[in-house]
């Protein structure tokens, strides 16, 4: 048995040393592009039209994001007790949502999908953590351009949402509830729709736990993150995430965010312990198989 143990804190140590040496790779390269576009954004190698201007400003708050990650992803492969917390502050939450669909609006035009949005006209400026925000809706985005087939449609919805959480009085009058939810919103609710091939209701809630895929994941190259990662996000700005769907029927995640940050919002929650956990679980299989021949 203490063979096995040794085998598996050896498979342990070659993925944490792997992970951190891959990381560390990409934080070279993401300097460089980070830099060059901003010379770019400068304009030192030759004037950029407004539009241009746009689209690099949208690449270098895209390195920024992915500099904070990386930076926790190293710290996390030394055992550093790093907490990421939202970092929240008053936003617009429309215009959020506004500068994802410019960005990605081109790719899903090229995949031949087509990406709408709809974003009501009441205003939604409310204290949140734009980036992390920002990467919550990427992420769903991201997974239903991948699901959905070419000439299908994907959209993204925002609208003002009552939110009554489960220690309310659900023997409440009815009526009074309902009027209530329609006067009283206390929350935004983000919906991102597709046309693709839906998920099981099996899965409905197992999709939002860490190296979770469906089997509509099978040919797809996933790391089972993506959504475990917008939960815990979600969760630490005191909101809920789930999906509306079936198979052969599209999928519909929604979210929403309350507008009065919650106490789960002001004390964080420990989203990069996903993490410290990718090295160990990505080679499940692996330790799994060294237990087994011992």
């Amino acid at each position: 048995m203490s063979s096995a143990h040794e085998k598996v804190a050896g498979i342990r140590d070659r993925q944490i040393t792997g992970l951190a040496m891959a990381v560390h790779d990409l934080k070279g390269h993401l300097a460089v592009i980070s830099g060059q576009t901003k010379l770019l954004l400068a304009g030192k190698l030759g004037a950029v039209s407004p539009p241009q201007v746009r689209a690099l400003a949208d690449v270098v708050s895209c390195c920024t994001m992915l500099e904070t990650q990386i930076a926790a992803l190293l710290a996390n492969g030394s055992y550093a007790p790093v907490r990421c917390e939202p970092v929240l502050a008053t936003a617009d939450l429309r215009k959020c949502l506004i500068r994802v669909y410019t960005s990605l609006q081109p790719d899903f035009h090229e995949r031949s999908l087509r990406l709408d949005i709809d974003l009501g006209k009441i205003p939604m400026v409310f204290r949140f953590d734009t980036h992390l925000v920002t990467m919550v809706v990427m992420n769903l985005l991201e997974n239903a351009r991948r699901f959905t087939p070419s000439g299908g449609s994907v959209s993204i919805s925002l609208e003002p949402h009552f939110w009554e959480r489960r220690g309310a009085n659900l023997h409440a009058n009815f009526e009074r509830r309902r009027r209530k939810q329609e006067d009283s919103p206390n929350a935004a609710k983000v919906v991102i729709a597709d046309t693709g091939c839906g998920i099981a209701s099996e899965f409905h809630q197992e999709i939002f736990e860490e190296f979770v895929s469906t089997p509509a994941d099978g040919s797809q190259a996933s790391s089972g993150l993506g959504l475990a990662i917008a939960r815990n996000i979600v969760q630490a700005h005191g909101g809920r995430i789930w999906v509306e769907s079936a198979v052969g029927k599209g999928s519909r995640f929604c979210f929403v965010l309350p507008w009065v940050a919650s106490n789960a919002a002001s004390a964080g929650a420990p989203l990069n312990r996903l993490v410290r956990s990718v090295a160990r679980k990505h080679a499940v299989g692996e330790i799994e198989g060294a237990l087994c021949g011992d």
